[in-house]
């Protein structure tokens, strides 16, 4: 089991949980997006990150691996049984892949790779036009879906639509970016208990060492 692309990915992240909740070993490849090598078309041929190569079958895109981890490897559910619920799943996952990192992931990139990877100034501008404008209404609509304790659909563990929204998040409070839990205490509380389950901690035990590495703060 292959999979390309780098930890710091919420896409990537999300799929690298997925493998780690199931038990499944794995061989990361480092593919930075933006920066694949010029073959990589054979494997995505988007030139995304993430792909899976599993005993030489090649998939691309978080939420297809995903789906495919899950019915392949069914032990550990990793979506709900009921359809609806699983109708619904699925819709989180592409509001979080979608709506989410669109507005988490400029925190990150303009508060973190510009001035540390790219040597390029911050965009306090975008950041500010972010935060201000684009976080709440993602935020509002969180707070109405994310439950008042738990995980989603009444799971026990995480399921890849509570990885799907929490992924973004934490690039975001790499970024500075941090909840307010006195405007959204839902989505503060699920994000609190989704980040300190056993599975995702040690995921950001690894990310630390990974992140200091790259900030040079050891």
């Amino acid at each position: 089991m292959k999979v390309y692309g780098v930890s710091l990915s919420p896409f990537v992240r999300k799929v690298l949980l997925t493998l780690e909740t199931k038990g499944i070993a794995y061989e990361q490849i480092p593919v930075m997006p933006g920066q694949t090598p010029a073959d990589y078309d054979r494997i995505s041929p988007l030139r995304k990150v993430p792909a899976l190569d599993h005993d030489g079958f090649i998939v691309a895109d978080s939420s297809v691996i995903c789906a495919y981890l899950d019915e392949v490897f069914p032990q550990v559910p990793m979506y709900p049984k009921d359809p609806k619920q699983r109708a619904t799943a699925r819709f989180l996952e592409e509001f979080g892949d979608t709506r989410l990192v669109e507005n988490a992931a400029p925190i990150f990139v303009e508060r973190l790779v510009k001035p540390t990877l790219l040597k390029q100034p911050t965009d306090d501008a975008r950041v500010k036009e972010i935060i201000e404008n684009g976080m709440p209404p993602v935020l509002r609509y969180l707070e109405s879906v994310v439950p008042d304790k738990g995980y989603l659909f009444g799971a026990t563990t995480p399921g890849v639509a509570d990885f799907a929204l929490a992924s973004p998040l934490l690039n975001a409070q790499y970024g500075g970016y941090e909840v307010d839990g006195r405007t959204y205490p839902k989505v503060a509380g699920f994000f609190a208990r989704v980040s300190n389950t056993p599975v995702v901690a040690k995921r950001l035990e690894k990310e630390r060492a990974e992140m200091a590495a790259i900030t040079g703060n050891r």
